[in-house]
């Protein structure tokens, strides 16, 4: 069985990620948890090529696998890892390998899907619409096969 995410976004344009429980467990878990997701979609400002939305956890997150370099099609799952409540959250899409980061340096994420290569020119499109054209809205859903 095969599960993934279904990112369709409001301007058009869809894709989806192969989950990873073997990576991240229990952010896989977490993350399935939170379905379906509404949000709205930002560039980043700090890791270059990426795509991101907030999100709320219904349960707590631990750190799996870290890293701070991604690569194309990579999703991830971040938060203020030092903040014990109320820290902020988000998954992010990326369309281009980056060192993840933020204003403070280093950002510790953890890769939980991954989009496949056939679908990165469409992450790509889109992640460049959401640069030059600004927010959009994005509902993510789970497919099974």
């Amino acid at each position: 069985m095969t599960v993934r995410l279904r990112f369709e976004f409001e301007r058009g344009g869809a894709f989806t990620a192969v989950l990873q429980p073997d990576l991240a467990p229990q952010t896989v878990s977490a993350v399935r948890a939170m379905l379906p997701i509404r949000a709205t979609v930002y560039h980043s400002r700090w890791s270059g090529r990426e795509i991101n939305f907030p999100v709320k956890s219904p349960k707590a997150v631990p750190r799996e696998q870290q890293t701070s370099t991604v690569n194309t099609g990579d999703v991830i799952y971040w938060k203020e890892w030092e903040i014990a409540e109320g820290a902020n959250e988000a998954l992010a899409i990326y369309y281009g390998a980056e060192v993840t980061r933020d204003h403070r340096g280093y950002l510790p994420v953890n890769v939980f899907a991954r989009v496949p290569e056939a679908e990165w020119q469409t992450i790509e499109e889109i992640g460049v619409r959401i640069w030059k054209n600004g927010t959009e809205n994005v509902t993510v859903s789970e497919e099974v096969d």
